[in-house]
């Protein structure tokens, strides 16, 4: 009998680790998620340049707006980072991407996701929201 309740027991303990182990690490993913949400980062700003390619941001300056796209493709999270005749190009696997972000050639079939941003009062730097 007192097996069974011994084999109870660490069954339990274990179930108990394992569930304390997946609640921490939850919490500490979805921290993560809103901190990165959170953060801004600022970079210079050139208003004459069409496209500009700033670590994981694509910046286009296109019809007197300013947007930013994610440089991430969305075939397979490769970093675009060139241009051929106006689209952009991943240089993993050839997607292509119109200067809105919407795919013009696959494999990808997601447009780019759009970033929130904002040109300084200046207009020297642009912030943008993580």
């Amino acid at each position: 009998m007192k097996r069974a309740d011994r084999r109870t027991f660490l069954r339990l303990a274990v179930a108990g680790v394992v569930a304390a182990i997946g609640f921490v690490w939850n919490k500490l993913t979805l921290n993560h998620i809103e901190l990165k949400k959170q953060k801004t980062d600022v970079f210079p700003f050139n208003k004459n340049k069409t496209v500009s390619f700033v670590e994981n941001y694509i910046i286009i300056n296109h019809e007197d707006s300013t947007k930013v796209l994610s440089a991430h493709c969305t075939h397979l999270g490769c970093i675009i980072n060139q241009t051929e005749n106006g689209r952009l190009v991943c240089p993993c696997h050839g997607s292509e991407y119109d200067l809105g972000g919407n795919v013009v050639k696959g494999p990808a079939y997601k447009k780019l996701e759009t970033i929130p941003s904002k040109i300084t009062s200046d207009g020297t730097h642009i912030e943008i929201k993580g």
